[in-house]
């Protein structure tokens, strides 16, 4: 089969066009050894964009040519991705060791005790990115998805201060998740409770404990409204408690549940979330946005939900009564 010498150029501009999307993103390894744990730090980002980057926090690892599909549009516009993992020696006994996926009093524990040590590892992190000039130190954010954004309301809570952050099926209120297992037949431990210890660590590091703190900074949960691993009634919990301390920026806090939805969020909504929230408070080059004030009354909040130039009374059909007593006409 003879390729003719279109077919050879339509491949050479694949290829071409390829490589240079590759060639677009830096990729990064550093060793943190300023601790008692050794932190392996992956960085991800377009070093032809701007001069001081956002970044995102995430758990865990980047591959070393690729970076997830949901931040691709997210780094192409400058933001740069850190991927931490600090590797904390196991507990000595290994009968205390948590299994994955065995919900016990172990498995329990390694959560509380995760949400404490994420508190001390992300310092350390945050105080290698800010000593750099290319990144930005007033926006660094938090992006994870349930094992690796539970942890992170722990730090949103207690710091250091993050300026966003975007979790999926995760909560922030972890005793009552804990809880949850029972009722959703998840729990196999050999007790019917935590262990001290855990306890002590919920009372000291628990995010809903410390849900006041969260503000100033921008939270948006994203949860399975049918999850039963990590039930959404808890993320709602933690979204009550800290609302208060929101109330002169009620839309810096944010919870979303897909009905219907399990564990598994579909692969888009994770991007839109992420792409959207970023956009609003990391944004390389303006701003984060103001919420606006608060309606005062029935008559100013059907104006609002006006989202063309059209009067819904006008669009319903019915009468105005200039007297009535509601103050819905205008």
């Amino acid at each position: 089969m003879r390729t003719t010498l279109k077919q050879f150029a339509a491949v050479l501009g694949f290829i071409c066009v390829a490589n240079a999307a590759r060639s677009e993103v830096g990729f990064e390894q550093h060793t943190l050894t300023n601790g008692s744990a050794p932190i392996t730090l992956h960085l991800a980002f377009n070093p032809n964009s701007v001069l001081r980057r956002p970044v995102i926090l995430m758990l865990g690892a980047l591959e070393t040519n690729r970076i997830p599909a949901w931040s691709t549009n997210l780094v192409r516009e400058g933001f740069m991705l850190a991927a931490f993992t600090a590797v904390h020696p196991p507990d000595p006994d290994p009968k205390r060791r948590s299994v994955w996926l065995y919900f016990d009093e172990r498995f329990a524990h390694s959560y509380a005790l995760g949400g404490a040590r994420a508190i001390a590892d992300s310092q350390r992190v945050l105080n290698y990115l800010v000593s750099r000039s290319d990144v930005n130190p007033e926006k660094i954010g938090w992006l994870g998805s349930s094992s690796t954004a539970i942890p992170g309301l722990a730090v949103v809570t207690q710091g250091p201060r993050l300026a966003a952050f975007v979790g999926f099926v995760c909560t922030g209120a972890y005793a009552q998740w804990f809880e949850t297992w029972y009722e959703h037949g998840l729990w196999r431990g050999e007790t019917n409770g935590l262990w001290p210890e855990t306890r002590e660590l919920l009372q000291k590091h628990d995010p809903i404990c410390h849900a006041a703190k969260a503000f100033p900074t921008a939270v948006l949960m994203v949860c399975g409204g049918a999850d039963k691993v990590v039930d959404p009634k808890t993320a709602r919990a933690f979204a009550e408690a800290a609302r208060p301390a929101y109330a002169s920026d009620p839309d810096r806090l944010r919870l979303v549940i897909y009905d219907g939805f399990g564990h598994n969020l579909p692969t888009d909504v994770v991007q839109e979330h992420a792409e959207h929230w970023f956009r609003l408070y990391l944004n390389p080059t303006s701003d984060p946005p103001a919420s606006a004030t608060a309606a005062t009354n029935l008559a100013q909040s059907v104006i609002r939900s006006q989202i063309n130039a059209a009067d819904h009374r006008s669009l319903t059909g019915v009468e105005t009564n200039r007297t009535n007593p509601n103050g819905i006409n205008r």
